[in-house]
């Protein structure tokens, strides 16, 4: 997605936020690939340590609720084209405001799943 010199602030918002929200999906998507290939890892290499199902229990929800934060940020960005036709002020803060909780869902997703791969790790290096 481009940005013009003759686009509108509007239009621009609307273009950084999916931009950001591509960002965001694709991300969310290596995550999931990510904890995939922990599992395998911790599967084969964890399974002498006795505290190792506790930790893969761990990854195996964060799996879930990583396949359910990427189906969300789907839903949102089918929805955010109806954001670029808003005609008035208070359209556009609610799609700014919808886009800043998006934000802070991710933010707060990344900050649960390295905490939990940190632990994954800590418990594999033991």
């Amino acid at each position: 997605m481009q940005i013009y010199d003759h686009d509108s602030p509007e239009a621009i918002t609307f273009k950084n936020s999916s931009i950001e929200l591509e960002n965001w999906i694709e991300h969310l998507n290596y995550i999931e690939k990510e904890i995939n290939n922990l599992l395998k890892l911790g599967k084969m290499e964890l399974s002498e340590i006795f505290d190792s199902k506790a930790i893969l229990d761990k990854l195996v929800h964060e799996k879930e609720i990583n396949t359910t934060a990427i189906n969300t940020f789907l839903k949102y960005k089918e929805s955010l084209p109806k954001a670029a036709e808003c005609e008035d002020v208070d359209c556009d803060m609610f799609y700014i405001t919808e886009h800043e909780k998006f934000r802070k869902t991710y933010l707060a997703h990344l900050k649960k799943y390295r905490e939990v791969k940190e632990e994954y790790f800590n418990v594999l290096s033991k």
